[in-house]
């Protein structure tokens, strides 16, 4: 049987073979498609071709090339594969070695059996015929080599075999060609021409042979070593010349030196600056002078200032303050105690009425004018204050002297000075006493006698009734037992009294100063505070330690800087309710300056308020969400406190009689103040604040639904009018609330009485108008008005409202606030200000400052033109009124150039950390990023190697998961075919079956049950 070819015939229409197509199949394939005729095979097979040339501008297959860290991570990445592969085979290494496992070998015969078989090995029985094997006379132990140029062939690439026709000329081995020939007697047919290795032969016409080359080469070798001995020779000496060269010059520069004159030229500086502060310079000294200073005048360059410490941040200023308030506790406890520092120099204690003076030096100056001669010095203290004088014995005509070394005979040997006996026959001396002492008297040769200082340590009195003394040198050295006659009293001089009264006078000084820095530290405020958490506890500190109201804001400032929230964080609680505190003490100064007024010199309440919204300021910068929590909680307080006053206003009115205090339903002064600081506190230009927008909406409520019974009440609302205009000033936001009360206010001063009672834009003003109190405000501003008083103005103050000159402060306030808000709002709300002003116009109109009957003082008329004034400059009345945008246009602005330095995050900016230390602290702190860097590097690269291993060890068993599944589910396949199979039998009533036990088989076909047909191959008819 022929086998069956299962290859398809080529059709006609099929291109040969080899041919180009599209599609990268071949003729006939497929997945090609012909080319077209026109299209040549010989470009389409070049445009696979790399191109020659670059050109520009040519489309070109894009490369992509990995970074070095894909290309770190790859390598790392097979190198970690490789090593898991290899850290799951077994492998066992065995020490081949001669004699290396044997224990009772000994190194001697273990090298003695490893060098007989290597001869062995090397004999010439088995490397007879073998050219791979060593030779003794091999390169390091090697076979014999065929080399070229020096270089073994087999170590050459294929590029090195290749002569390019550059290289023809040129020699690239390593050796050179006499020791190539020398070494290997290779070369060309030249060289073997001319050199016969084996010597001369007859008739060759040789010219040296082998032996001469050899000796040539070390003439050669020869003379190169004796140059260079000769070169180093003369470099020596000429060294040598020259260092003798320079000494005989060192030597003569003394003698040149002394021939020179040099200037001095410090004086000559100090002569010129005292001449030039003179004014006695030479004229060409000034002339020089003048055009320095004009050159300096035009020298524009940057002044170069020293380096100064750099700018402390906030936390450290804190603590240096916390720091240097404990330390002054410290040492107020200190002095209260009795416990003095050595270096308290007591600077802050002042002792005018005991100052201590220095009469000691005047006293001794007139001493010294008062001696005249050298007569009447004293010789005694002369010789004391020389510590030490020798007396030398000479014979004269009276006998045996004592002289001294200026020749001046002092007394006859024996015998000592009148004046010393008497005193020492007088006065018994006592320990302790200063003295001078004939040093071992009795062993002094030919009489000579030398006195020194010391002081007496003890006195022995003999049983015969004589005295002998113990004495202590000032020069470490002592002596028992001299006797009176050798020692003699040192009297005290002048200078030496004046001492010792100085230094009582000083000590005296000193106990005073003590005295009254203990005095001033029971006296003084302590310097470090505990949190008060209660208003009560805060006024007892201040009761207990505080004499005026500069006393208090200081105790305030120094609990702050004692327990701020920059030293520790933990403070937050503590001064968050302290926060609280201090809001509440805000608010009682503002409502003592309401009842009493400024208090003074003493109380100070303005400069109280002042400082604490410096001390406000500073907590809320410190820390801003506690500050804010605190004035949103305390803004919440006012605005329920406002609510329960309006609920009961009315029936606070019906229950009070006439004669009974009035009752007001406007917040308190303090309250006031408090709102006018929060503007200070926090900005007031952002668009929804935490603190500033709840407070906008309170004073609104107070402006807009508190009603208005006295002149008190309208103060508060012209007041609190001012801070929602003051608030929205710089954001030139429009406040309807508090333009409708000031309308209002001016209707209320309107010349015709019915004009009082018209329309208010402020529904509380309309109540207003019919209290009595506020029935006659135009007629108390027109008469009751002083013009010596100068300007009208209005006062918080409750014994200033109740004038009645007040109404024309209250107008005039009213007017200012007015044209302010007019003034900046122009322009900026969309030519809409006639609707905005109408309310503010229409009141201003009936106010008719030239009223015949009750006409408005000069300053109120000039303020009254004046917004009028405003009102027409801002309101085009006469122009058409143009249509509303939804949004403003928009005009661009310039922005201001920055000179800050950029940064790409400045607020993870900072400076270098290794500022202001030393270099000892800076290598070291280096040393432990340097440290800590490699450490977090470390970890990094085991986390990457880490999760690479556990994913290539998850592969590798997937694989074999995948595998097993596979083979599992190919047994799963084979069971379930032949299970088939077996059902198609049983369907088939048991057709198929034979043998191998069928007579179940033929039970069931009878039965009928189990798939078994009846009528099949087992059943019977």
């Amino acid at each position: 049987m022929v086998k069956r070819k299962t290859r398809a015939k080529r059709s006609l229409s099929s291109l040969p073979k080899g041919l180009p197509v599209r599609g990268g199949g071949a003729g006939g394939g497929s997945g090609g498609k012909i080319l077209n005729d026109s299209v040549n095979p010989f470009d389409a097979t070049s445009r696979n071709k790399r191109s020659k040339h670059e050109v520009v501008n040519r489309a070109t297959q894009k490369v992509t090339t990995q970074s070095a860290l894909a290309r770190a991570l790859k390598e790392r990445q097979t190198k970690l594969r490789e090593e898991l592969k290899r850290s799951k085979k077994s492998n066992a290494f065995v020490d081949g070695r001669i004699g290396e496992n044997s224990e009772t070998m000994t190194v001697e015969e273990q090298n003695l059996a490893r060098l007989v078989k290597e001869r062995s090995r090397r004999s010439k029985r088995t490397s007879k015929f073998s050219l791979d094997d060593d030779d003794d006379d091999g390169n390091n132990g090697g076979g014999e080599l065929l080399t070229h140029k020096g270089k073994a062939i087999d170590l050459r690439s294929a590029r090195e075999h290749v002569v390019l026709s550059d290289d023809e000329d040129g020699d690239t081995g390593q050796l050179d060609a006499v020791d190539t020939l020398l070494h290997f007697g290779g070369g060309s047919n030249t060289d073997r021409e001319r050199v016969n290795p084996y010597g001369p032969q007859d008739g060759g016409g040789m010219t040296h042979s082998l032996a001469q080359q050899y000796a040539s080469r070390k003439t050669e070798l020869d003379d190169l070593i004796a140059r260079r001995k000769l070169l180093k020779a003369e470099r020596v000496k000429s060294k040598e010349a020259q260092v003798e060269a320079f000494e005989k010059m060192d030597d003569a520069f003394d003698d040149l030196a002394g021939l020179l004159k040099f200037r001095d030229k410090e004086k000559e500086i100090r002569e010129l600056i005292k001449a030039q502060q003179q004014g006695n310079l030479p004229k060409d000294d000034q002339e020089m002078v003048d055009w320095d200073k004009e050159m300096k005048q035009y020298l524009f360059l940057e002044r170069k200032v020293a380096a100064t410490d750099r700018t402390k941040t906030k936390e450290e200023i804190a603590k240096e303050e916390a720091d240097r308030l404990h330390k002054l506790e410290t040492r107020r406890l200190a002095r209260m105690n009795g416990e003095y520092a050595e270096d308290d120099d007591f600077s802050d204690v002042s002792d005018d009425d005991n100052t201590f003076i220095d009469h000691g030096r005047d006293r001794k100056r007139q001493r010294q004018r008062k001696r005249t001669s050298p007569e009447q010095l004293d010789g005694d203290s002369d010789d004391d204050s020389d510590g030490g004088h020798e007396l030398t014995t000479r014979f004269t005509a009276d006998g045996l002297v004592q002289v001294d070394k200026n020749g001046v005979v002092v007394g006859k040997v024996g015998e000592a000075k009148a004046s010393n006996n008497n005193s020492s026959q007088k006065q018994l001396l006592s320990v302790g006493d200063r003295v001078q002492a004939c040093y071992r008297a009795n062993e002094q040769f030919d009489g000579q006698v030398t006195w020194y200082n010391g002081s007496i340590s003890k006195v022995v009195r003999a049983s015969d009734g004589s005295i002998r003394y113990n004495v202590d040198y000032d020069d470490g050295d002592y002596e028992d037992g001299i006797e009176p006659n050798h020692i003699r009293a040192l009297s005290k001089d002048q200078d030496e009294l004046e001492k010792e009264e100085k230094q009582k006078m000083q000590e005296m000084a000193l106990k005073r100063k003590r005295q009254k820095a203990t005095d001033k530290a029971m006296a003084e405020m302590p310097f470090v505070f505990d949190v008060p958490t209660t208003l009560e506890s805060l006024h007892d500190l201040i009761g207990d330690h505080a004499k005026n109201g500069e006393e208090a804001t200081l105790l305030i400032q120094r609990i702050c800087a004692s327990n701020s929230v920059r030293l520790d964080r933990r403070n937050t609680e503590k001064m968050q309710n302290f926060y609280d505190v201090l809001l509440r003490r805000f608010i009682a100064v503002g409502d003592a300056i309401y009842r009493s007024g400024d208090g003074g010199t003493e109380l100070g309440r303005y400069k109280q308020l002042d400082a604490l919204t410096n001390i406000l300021y500073n907590l809320a910068q410190d820390s801003p969400d506690t500050a804010g929590a605190v004035w949103a909680r305390r803004l919440g307080i006012l605005q329920s406190a406002h609510a329960k006053r309006l609920r009961d206003a009315e029936l606070m009115q019906q229950e009070t009689g006439d004669d009974d205090e009035e009752i007001s339903v406007w917040p308190s002064t303090g309250v006031l103040l408090l709102l006018r600081a929060l503007g200070h506190v926090f900005p007031v230009t952002d668009k929804r604040h935490y603190v500033v927008t709840p407070a906008l909406l309170l004073l609104g409520q107070y402006v807009s639904h508190t009603p208005v019974y006295t002149k008190s009440d309208l103060t508060m609302g012209v007041s609190c009018s001012g801070l929602l205009i003051e608030y929205t000033r710089e954001a030139k936001r429009w406040v309807p609330e508090a333009h409708a009360f000031l309308a209002g206010l001016l209707r209320l001063f309107a010349a015709a009485p019915r004009e009082r009672l018209g329309r208010y834009p402020c529904l509380n003003l309309g109540s207003a108008a019919e209290e009595e109190s506020l029935g006659n405000l135009r007629y108390l501003a027109s008469h009751a008005y002083d013009a010596k008083s100068g300007p009208p103005t209005i006062s918080l103050e409750i014994d200033t409202i109740n004038e009645d000159n007040y109404a024309s402060g209250i107008l005039h306030a009213a007017l200012s606030i007015l044209e302010v808000s007019i003034r900046n709002l122009a322009g900026s709300v969309g030519s809409a200000e006639r609707e905005l002003f109408s309310e503010v116009s229409e009141c201003v109109l009936v106010l008719c400052p030239k009223d015949k009957t009750n006409p408005l003082p000069p300053v109120l008329v000039e303020k009254v033109a004046r917004i009028v004034g405003a009102i027409s400059e801002t309101c085009t009345f006469e122009a058409p009124r143009a249509p509303l945008t939804r949004r403003a246009t928009t005009t661009a602005t310039q922005a201001i150039e920055s000179l800050a330095p950029r940064m790409e995050n400045w607020e993870k900016y900072s400076v270098s950390k290794d500022k202001g230390k030393s270099s000892n602290q800076v290598a070291l702190d280096r040393t432990r990023r340097e440290l800590k860097r490699e450490r977090k590097a470390i970890s990094r690269e085991l986390r990457l190697d880490a999760a690479f291993i556990e994913s290539e060890r998850r592969e590798e068993k997937s694989k074999k998961d995948s595998a097993a599944k596979a083979a599992r589910h190919k047994a799963y396949a084979w069971l379930e075919g032949e299970q088939a199979t077996m059902n198609q039998q049983v369907a088939q009533g048991g057709g198929l079956l034979s043998g191998g036990g069928t007579g179940a088989a033929r039970a069931k076909a009878r039965s009928g049950k189990i798939g078994m047909k009846k009528g099949g191959k087992f059943s019977r008819a």
